[in-house]
């Protein structure tokens, strides 16, 4: 598994807000290609993904959100490529110290949380991840895998409810 570098989301809100601290969306990316045009999502899982987290009002730059892409397959070697989970995602969590990680979808649960089981089996609770000590990560369905089984919706709300109960309140 690789992992691109984190992108800062609703950065214009959040200008003057420093980057640590906030959200970590690790996100699967999709066989298809996705994000073709620099953007993190595009089409309606990109869509889905923003009203996901404006449903939570992150989009109003009080704490800062970054979001991570995760792709099986082999490392590029180029400078800036996607790099192994373990390097990359230590390294840039170590930057952000992140508060809370999102992780949507199996790989990237699975890969965090370092488990086999299925992401039915790690969603709906808060695990860790072994890279980041006493950080929370809560694991839930990717938007594309939504946008075929609406049925889930529920269950990813009740996912982002408990991301953001782990949040203690700003201010």
């Amino acid at each position: 598994m690789l992992v691109e570098a984190p992108r800062r989301l609703y950065a214009d809100a959040a200008e003057g807000v420093p980057p640590q601290g906030g959200w970590l969306v690790l996100a699967d990316m999709p066989p298809e290609v996705d994000g073709r045009h620099g953007e993190p999502f595009a089409g309606d899982a990109g869509r889905l993904l923003d009203n996901m987290l404006r449903a939570l009002k992150l989009h109003e730059g009080g704490v800062p959100v970054h979001l991570m892409r995760l792709h099986r397959g082999v490392a590029s070697g180029q400078p800036g490529g996607p790099r192994p989970l373990d390097e990359a995602f230590a390294e840039h969590a170590a930057a952000l110290a992140p508060r809370l990680v999102l992780a949507m979808g199996p790989l990237a649960a699975q890969g965090l949380m370092q488990s086999g089981e299925p992401l039915g089996k790690l969603r709906g609770r808060v695990g860790q991840a072994a890279q980041l000590e006493g950080v929370p990560v809560v694991a839930t369905y990717h938007p594309a895998y939504l946008l075929r089984n609406p049925v889930d919706k529920g269950r990813a709300w009740a996912d982002l409810c408990l991301a953001a109960a782990q949040q203690p309140e700003a201010g």
